[in-house]
C-alpha cells in the first residue's frame, strides 16, 4: 500500500513538471517509464507504475493551463485557451481564466463518475453510431464558425492553409511530438509577436477569491464539457481541441469563462474517460493508456484502483494548480513582459529544435506565419483548429 501511495505521489509531482514545461508532454514520460520498467519492477508493481501514469496525467491536466494563459506556450489541449486566456491576463484576470478552467476540471469530473455507470450499460452498442457523427458534426461546426465571419473567405483561407499544413505534419512526415512545433506555431508565437509589437503591459493581477469553484450555473458547461471527453475518449484521432470546438458550437452564450470551463473539464474528464473506454472496448486513445497497455492487462480490481486514484489526484491537481497559479499571478506583473515575450519565443525555439530537430524548426517557422494572419486579417484564431480537424477528416476517409 505504501508503494502504490509513493507511486501516486510521484504521478503528481512528474504531472505538475510535464504541466508547466512546455513541450515536455505526458505521453514522452510515459514512453520512457517503459523502458525503465525492468529497473523499476524490482521496487513496483505494474498496477503501481499504472497509478503513476493515471496520477500524472490528472495533475497535468490542471497544471497545463498556467503556461498557456500566463504566457502564452500552448500544447495540444489547451490551444484554444491562449485566446481568450491572455485576454483575461491583460486585464489583470489570469488567475481568474486558470480559476475557470478548475472549476471545469472538478465540475466535469464529478459528472464522470455519474456517466460511468451509463459507459458500462451503454458504451458497445453505441460505439458503432457514435463513429459515424463525429466527421459531419467537425464539418458542420467549422462551416458554421465560417460563416459567422464578416470575411468569411479569409476564415476559409484560414482554415484549409492550417488544414493541409495540419495533414501535412500530423500524416505526412515523419517527427516526433508534432504538435507542439505545430500549435505553437499557429497560437503561441503569434500571441507573443504581436504583444511585442503592441508593448502589451502585464497589470497587476487580481487574486480574487470570488469566483467559486463550483456553481450551479456552470452545470451546462460541466456537462458539455462531459459528454464533449466522451467523444474524446471513443474517436480515433479526436483530441480536446476538436471537442471544444464542437461542444461550442451547442453554446448559446459564447462567452470566454464559459468556453474556459468547458475546455478545462474536457481536459480533465477525458483522462477519466480513456481509462474507462479502454477498459470497456479494449481500445487505447492516448499515448499514456497505449502504455499503460502494454504494462498490464487491466481488469475490474485494477480498473478500479485507477480510478480511485484518478479521483484522488484530482484533488492534488486542483491544490497544486491554484497555489502555483496564484504564484504566476502574483508575480507576472512585475517582470518586463516584452522580456518574458522575447525569452519565452527563444526558449520554445530551442525546445522545438531540441525534441523535433530542424524539421520541427520549419514546421514552427511556417505555422507562425500562418498564425499570424489571422490578426492580420481580422478573423478568429479559431478557425486555425483546421490544423487538427483536416487531419481528422483525412484519417476517417483512408
Amino acid at each position: 500500500m505504501s508503494l502504490i501511495i509513493l507511486a501516486l505521489l510521484l504521478g503528481v509531482m512528474f504531472g505538475i513538471v510535464t504541466g508547466l514545461i512546455p513541450g515536455v508532454h505526458v505521453n514522452l514520460i510515459a514512453i520512457l517509464l517503459l523502458s525503465f520498467v525492468p529497473y523499476l519492477s524490482t521496487y513496483f508493481t505494474k498496477i503501481d507504475l499504472g497509478v503513476f501514469l493515471i496520477s500524472m496525467v490528472i495533475v497535468h491536466s490542471f497544471l497545463d493551463f498556467i503556461p498557456s494563459i500566463f504566457l502564452g506556450a500552448p500544447e495540444g489541449e489547451t490551444a484554444l485557451s491562449v485566446l481568450p486566456g491572455h485576454d483575461f491576463l491583460l486585464n489583470g484576470r489570469g488567475y481568474d481564466a486558470l480559476k475557470f478552467t478548475i472549476s471545469g476540471g472538478i465540475g466535469a469530473s464529478i459528472l464522470s463518475i455519474l456517466f460511468i455507470p451509463l459507459l458500462f450499460v451503454f458504451l458497445e452498442s453505441a460505439y458503432n453510431s457514435l463513429s459515424h457523427f463525429i466527421i459531419p458534426l467537425l464539418v458542420i461546426f467549422s462551416i458554421l464558425f465560417i460563416l459567422q465571419e464578416r470575411r468569411r473567405l479569409w476564415a476559409l483561407i484560414l482554415f484549409l492553409l492550417s488544414g493541409t499544413l495540419g495533414v501535412i505534419v500530423l500524416n505526412g512526415i515523419n517527427i516526433k511530438q508534432p504538435l507542439f512545433p505545430l500549435l505553437s506555431g499557429l497560437f503561441g508565437i503569434p500571441v507573443l509577436v504581436i504583444s511585442l509589437f503592441n508593448q502589451d503591459k502585464i497589470i497587476i493581477q487580481r487574486v480574487s477569491n470570488n469566483i467559486k469553484l463550483l456553481r450551479k450555473n456552470r452545470i451546462t458547461s460541466y456537462l458539455k464539457a462531459s459528454l464533449s471527453s466522451i467523444l474524446v475518449s471513443i474517436m480515433p484521432g479526436v483530441g480536446s481541441a476538436q471537442a471544444a470546438i464542437i461542444a461550442s458550437g451547442f453554446s448559446k452564450h459564447k462567452k470566454d469563462e464559459d468556453f474556459l470551463v468547458t475546455l478545462g473539464g474536457i481536459n480533465t474528464s477525458g483522462a477519466i474517460f480513456t481509462l474507462t473506454v479502454f477498459y470497456i472496448l479494449g481500445k487505447a486513445r492516448t499515448g499514456v493508456i497505449s502504455s499503460l497497455q502494454q504494462l498490464l492487462s487491466l481488469n475490474l480490481q485494477h480498473y478500479m484502483i485507477l480510478v480511485v486514484a484518478a479521483l484522488t489526484s484530482v484533488g492534488f491537481g486542483i491544490m497544486f494548480g491554484l497555489k502555483i497559479g496564484k504564484i504566476f499571478a502574483n508575480r507576472i506583473s512585475k517582470i518586463n513582459y516584452r522580456k518574458v515575450s522575447k525569452f519565452i519565443i527563444v526558449l520554445i525555439i530551442l525546445l522545438v529544435v531540441i525534441l523535433t530537430g530542424l524539421v520541427g524548426f520549419v514546421v514552427l517557422s511556417v505555422a507562425s506565419a500562418v498564425g499570424l494572419l489571422a490578426p492580420c486579417l481580422k478573423v478568429k484564431r479559431i478557425h486555425l483548429m483546421g490544423c487538427l480537424i483536416m487531419p481528422v477528416i483525412f484519417y476517417s476517409i483512408l
